[in-house]
């Protein structure tokens, strides 16, 4: 990326078209971490772009669960289920995704506190995910997690009136590059889990009923509930882009899979004479920086800067 921003930077008329220039920079192939975070100017964000911050946060977030879970004894593994509930993709740069993050936490709330006489335990996070429905669309053919999450995307995408020429239309805004607003949580089902999951099930298809939308299941039957427990805290509080590249599908990508699948569609660049090449797949300075906001703005609602978390008492 360094090679790219010094031939704009000798193009550049004013400090302000160089700035803006920058935002739209893609990292170069293996850039770690943390020296995009630098190249981006918050190499020292206190948010969950941080993987230092990130790992104190989930840190935390187990505890609670770890908790929890003792209290139930044996009967946890009966007990316990894990949910990912997607919300809407929103503009990145709009205003909307913070209000969108405030009614998914106000939704989840209210559907566990319904479902029994004292509600449902739970304690989860609200995920901010930067997603390019570009990219998707050029390797989706290849599994099919991959089209499951372009076609959930698309599906989540906001459809917008208007009038052209007299004529009232209906047409899906086209933006690229999105925000995932969702939801993982950690949901204690109660003594009894068989009747609460059924209506638990009703309570959130109702509200969320498009396909792919609610994902509800137990958990690892090959991990000790401890284990499955931190593996979820660490995983909920990653920060989104858990690697500042997009996801082409849900959960963790095998970044060498996903690089040979990428390059085969035809977007990937050649190196030659042993240049850096390009990531094709990572988000741009600019998205890092917005990530990087978004996330700030939404750990800052709350004093203790928890304010992704979504949590019911049951």
């Amino acid at each position: 990326m360094d090679k790219e921003f010094k031939k704009l930077k000798r193009r550049s008329k004013s400090g302000e078209d160089l700035n803006d220039l920058r935002r739209y920079l893609r990292y170069d192939l293996g850039t770690h971490k943390a020296t995009k975070l630098q190249q981006a100017g918050i190499g020292k964000t206190r948010t969950l772009l941080n993987d230092e911050v990130a790992k104190a946060h989930g840190y935390k977030l187990f505890i609670e669960l770890d908790k929890h879970s003792k209290r139930l004894g044996s009967s946890a593994t009966k007990r316990l289920r894990f949910l990912t509930v997607l919300h809407s993709t929103e503009d990145l740069y709009g205003d909307d995704v913070l209000e969108a993050a405030k009614t998914l936490s106000g939704n989840i709330t209210s559907i566990l506190n319904k479902v029994s006489y004292s509600g449902l335990w739970s304690r989860g996070t609200i995920e901010l995910e930067v997603v390019n429905l570009e990219i998707l669309r050029k390797i989706s053919a290849n599994t099919d997690s991959e089209a499951r999450k372009l076609n959930v995307l698309e599906s989540l995408r906001p459809i917008l009136d208007g009038d052209i020429d007299g004529l009232h239309v209906r047409k899906l805004k086209d933006n690229a590059t999105r925000v995932l607003v969702h939801n993982h949580s950690v949901i204690d089902l109660g003594a009894d889990y068989e009747a609460n999951e059924i209506k638990l099930r009703k309570l959130l298809n109702r509200t969320y009923p498009k396909a792919y939308q609610v994902e509800l299941k137990n958990l690892f039957r090959n991990r000790t509930t401890a284990k499955n427990l931190e593996a979820i805290a660490k995983y909920v509080t990653k920060g989104g882009n858990e690697t500042l590249r997009y996801n082409a599908g849900f959960g963790r990508d095998l970044g060498s899979d996903l690089e040979a699948k990428i390059w085969r569609k035809g977007s990937g660049k050649k190196a030659r004479r042993g240049e850096t090449v390009e990531d094709e797949r990572g988000l741009t300075v600019g998205e890092v920086q917005r990530l990087n906001e978004l996330y700030r703005s939404l750990m800052d609602t709350r004093t203790d800067r928890r304010g992704y978390l979504v949590a019911t008492t049951g």
